[in-house]
């Protein structure tokens, strides 16, 4: 019984066995380069996907015939079971070959033929067939009388005489045309060029060129363009290659007359490959045919190559999913072999025990168990998967309130260190000390940013919004951030530009990010007295695809050469740095920013030399979706992405920052300031921005409180935080702007989320001002102020319609009409006590939510404009008055980076913040 079982073990093993394969392996040598080598390795790569059982090596040898040689013999010694060979010269490889043969490795010639028969199968185009097509379709065009010129390659080879003699075989049927010359190019165009104009003078009565090669008829037509206009000479080429430059784009350019399709064999070669390892019947000679291309058929021969080209990318996206499938059937098939062999080592187990006890039952209640085990398993799987969806989920949301909570209480260390640096009568030693705290509190802000943009990335939410620049400029702006770090390490930086005129499409804000990861980790680790450049350079591939090329290159202490590999790990940090400990996630985040933008970034260091970041950024747009991209107005007036303050839902006056807040506001008519939040710090340090004898104050920690007191108090402006508990600040807002009794009362909003996304919810909301926590004080108090005066200014215009006037000049004629309309109506009615708000909007074709946000929003002056310049007259207080950096004023009078703030400093001032400092 025993030696039953195990046999019926030994039988089963066998048979799973059987699923193995074997596998042939094939080596295939071919000179590299050429559409015509590249289309044939294309098609040998898809027809291998129907034969599972064959592995293809390939060798490339260029132009060289040792080269090759050499090839073959290491391909033998490799235990190839058959060898494909597109032969460089056929003398020379000749011996090779036989040698091969007579050894009984099946060899399969492409393109040229050996001169004996000792070789398997030979795959080529019917080059005599090429030559006699040429000839006829000359004879045709012609009428069977005129004067040809025959351009050949080199006679040496067999496709070259095989072309000629079908040539000649063809005209020889008419005795009106003869070949009056032939010129032996050698496959190079430059004879053409150089001697085509001496024959064509010979012989002037010339009506027709055959040139065995596409390029050699485009160096024809390029001789006959310049010098030989008045004569109508037809040109026929050889390849028909689809390719750009090819014979086809030449004949749809009316650049030569037609030309021959010259196959490939890749897909032929394959098959008969297959056909002779597996013993099936095959043909030894295989001629391809041709077929010629002109102006009668090249259209439909695009559109047919444009359909294969799709078609092959459908293959190679099935050969995908195929090779997906056949590891999943691999992994089956181990996972039915373990499932045969675990089963039958449980029959056997079976089979024993019921030999040992005998007794059926207890064997069922074995089984009963194991099943009952089995549904505990699966029970507990089931239970640790939901586990893993809760984790998963709790992480997303931890990253997604990670940052309001850790920009809470920096809004709480922010503010109070602004306010005590800014103070005069503050000991020096102690403002330096609290200046540093200052300067490291910004650059946790800037770490909580990295980790949401990570969060982004994860999610795949990470959006670019790219704008066409002059990257020489970007890269100065990026410099001029870097100035004080510059002088205060003594560390010379400089930008050279290769190119200076050189524009590419990128999105500022992240691009800006990257440069400053990179700086940031050139300047950590280079001493005092090094350099650092900065090199912009223009660069074109293999496939003439053309990339702006970034170099960032410092003389610092480098990085171990088994750890650079490593130094885009994410969280990876290298030995060498011990003195510099950070997150490890700056060039993680840059190499996934980079990539967004569908370039690549590569690093390049020596111990103790120093280290070289080059970035790749493809030009064009053609990588970016319509999404992608800003609007020419966008880029001109946001060229990263915009901050908070960049906006404001009301347009306000232009006017110097410097004038006090309490010359605004009369002491007998305070404002009555509504701050709703659930922190009770946060609430008490806000009410501290605020005056007493300016502003009659109320709070609230939810937004439900919030409502209740604006419809009893009527405050008349409101701060709220956005993620409050019962009623958020989104939904007051909401709820204010859709109520008519309360819709004109601003409402400014706080929140730790600084994103993009979230600010636009805000603002869609009705929010008239968004502003990220941390929030410098004077921005807040700015804020309120100029809401609060912005709604004056919009009352004392309609109460002064001579004022409103003198304001129309600059309005669109959409707005003029909107005011001429609305006056009218008020002016023809104003008599009928009738005629109210409901009234109006009923007559104008809006809702009073919609009228009132009109009425409010059509103040004469940009917004956008009055943002940017407050915060650069803010700077220039600062420039002068403090001892920050250029980046840290940058952040204090809120630009989202450094860069901006440069570049718009220049647009307004037509000088650097640099030079402002010095001069001042």
């Amino acid at each position: 019984m025993w030696k039953k079982s195990i046999l019926v073990l030994v039988v089963i093993l066998i048979s799973l066995t059987s699923f193995a394969q074997k596998t042939h392996r094939i080596g295939f040598s071919q000179c590299s380069g050429g559409d015509w080598r590249q289309q044939m390795e294309k098609e040998m790569h898809q027809e291998l996907m129907f034969h599972p059982d064959i592995a293809l090596t390939i060798k490339y040898a260029g132009d060289n015939t040792s080269l090759q040689i050499k090839q073959i013999n290491e391909l033998l010694n490799e235990g190839i079971d058959l060898l494909i060979i597109a032969p460089i010269e056929i003398e020379a490889v000749q011996p090779v070959v036989e040698k091969l043969y007579k050894k009984g490795i099946p060899v399969v010639l492409i393109d040229r033929k050996i001169e004996s028969d000792q070789y398997t199968a030979y795959v080529g185009g019917d080059n005599f067939l090429i030559g006699y097509t040429a000839g006829t379709y000359i004879a045709d065009v012609l009428n069977k009388h005129g004067d040809v010129i025959e351009i050949l390659g080199a006679l040496s080879s067999s496709p070259a005489k095989e072309r000629m003699n079908g040539f000649e075989d063809a005209l020889s049927q008419y005795s009106g045309i003869s070949i009056v010359d032939r010129i032996y190019s050698n496959w190079n165009n430059q004879t053409v060029l150089d001697s085509l104009s001496y024959f064509l003078h010979s012989n002037p009565n010339v009506d027709a060129i055959f040139a065995h090669a596409d390029f050699l008829a485009a160096a024809a037509s390029e001789v006959i363009s310049k010098e030989f206009l008045d004569r109508k000479i037809k040109i026929i080429g050889v390849d028909g290659s689809p390719s750009a430059g090819g014979g086809v784009e030449l004949v749809e350019n009316s650049i030569i007359d037609a030309t021959l399709i010259y196959p490939t064999g890749g897909k032929e070669a394959i098959v008969i490959a297959s056909k002779i390892l597996s013993d099936s019947p095959f043909k030894k000679i295989n001629l391809l045919p041709t077929t010629l291309i002109d102006d009668r058929n090249v259209k439909i021969t695009r559109l047919q190559y444009n359909n294969i080209k799709n078609l092959q990318n459908d293959i190679a996206r099935s050969k995908g999913m195929l090779d997906l499938l056949g590891g999943r059937f691999k992994k089956q098939q181990i996972l039915l072999f373990i499932t045969l062999f675990s089963l039958a080592l449980v029959v056997i187990l079976i089979f024993l025990l019921f030999i040992a006890f005998k007794n059926k039952k207890i064997a069922n209640i074995r089984l009963e168990e194991q099943k009952e085990a089995i549904s505990i398993q699966n029970d507990e799987l089931k239970r640790m998967s939901e586990q893993l969806q809760e984790a998963t989920q709790a992480r997303m949301q931890f990253y997604t309130n990670i940052s309001h909570e850790f920009r809470t209480p920096l809004t709480l260390i922010v503010g109070p260190l602004e306010n005590i640096i800014k103070t005069n009568n503050t000991d020096e030693v102690l403002k330096k000390e609290l200046s540093t705290i200052y300067s490291n509190s910004l650059r946790l802000l800037r770490l909580v940013d990295q980790i949401m943009d990570f969060r982004k990335i994860e999610t795949a939410k990470m959006r670019l919004k790219v704008g066409h620049y002059n990257l020489d400029e970007f890269m100065h702006s990026i410099k001029e951030a870097f100035l004080n770090l510059s002088t205060e390490k003594q560390i010379d930086v400089e930008v050279v530009s290769k190119n200076a005129k050189l524009s590419l499409w990128f999105d500022w804000d992240k691009m800006d990010k990257v440069m400053f990861n990179l700086l940031s980790n050139a300047f950590k680790y280079t001493a005092k007295g090094g350099r650092i450049e900065i090199t912009l350079d223009r660069l074109c591939d293999d496939e003439n695809e053309e990339y702006a090329k970034i170099e960032v290159k410092d003389n610092g202490e480098g990085i171990p050469q088994h750890e650079v590999e490593k130094v885009f790990d994410r969280f990876y940090q290298a030995d060498s740095t011990v003195s510099y400990k950070g997150t490890g996630i700056g060039l993680s985040l840059t190499k996934e920013l980079v990539l967004l933008h569908k370039g690549k970034i590569t690093v390049e260091s020596k111990l103790g030399e120093g280290t070289c970041f080059k970035i790749f950024l493809p030009l064009g747009k053609n990588h970016f979706t319509q999404k992608d991209m800003l609007s020419d107005s966008k880029m001109k007036e946001h060229p990263v992405m915009l901050d908070s303050t960049e906006f404001e839902k009301i347009d306000e006056p232009k006017e110097d920052i410097t004038i006090e807040l309490e010359t605004s506001i009369a002491e007998s008519d305070k404002p009555l300031l509504l701050i709703v939040e659930d922190e009770p710090d946060i609430r008490k340090y806000i009410r501290s921005c605020f005056s007493p004898s300016l502003y009659s104050i109320l709070e609230a920690k939810n937004g439900s409180e919030g409502l209740k007191l604006v419809e009893t108090e009527g405050p008349d402006i409101i701060i709220s935080d956005v993620m409050m508990p019962v009623m958020d600040g989104l939904e007051l807002t909401r709820k204010l702007k859709e109520d008519i009794r309360y819709c004109h009362i601003p409402v400014v909003l706080l929140t730790a989320k600084s994103s993009l996304e979230h600010l636009l919810e805000g603002l869609e909301e009705g929010a008239d001002s968004y502003i990220a926590k941390p929030f410098n004080k004077e921005h807040l108090q700015l804020r309120v102020k100029k809401l609060l005066e912005a709604q004056e200014k919009i009352r004392e215009k309609y109460q002064e319609p001579l004022q409103l006037k003198k304001e129309e000049k600059g309005m669109s004629r959409m707005d003029k009409k909107f005011l001429s309309r609305i006056s009218n109506l008020i002016i023809e009615n104003k008599y009928d006590s009738k005629v109210n708000v409901e009234e109006l909007s009923k007559q104008m074709g809006l809702s009073r939510v919609h009228l009132y946000r009109k009425i409010k929003k059509i103040t004469g002056v940009s917004v956008s404009e009055f943002v940017t310049q407050t915060k650069l007259k803010e700077s220039l207080i600062l420039l002068k008055n403090s001892e920050s950096t250029i980046a840290e004023i940058a952040y204090k009078v809120g630009f989202s980076t450094p860069s901006y703030f440069t570049k718009c400093f220049k647009d307004q001032f037509e000088m650097s913040p640099s030079d402002y400092r010095e001069m001042v």
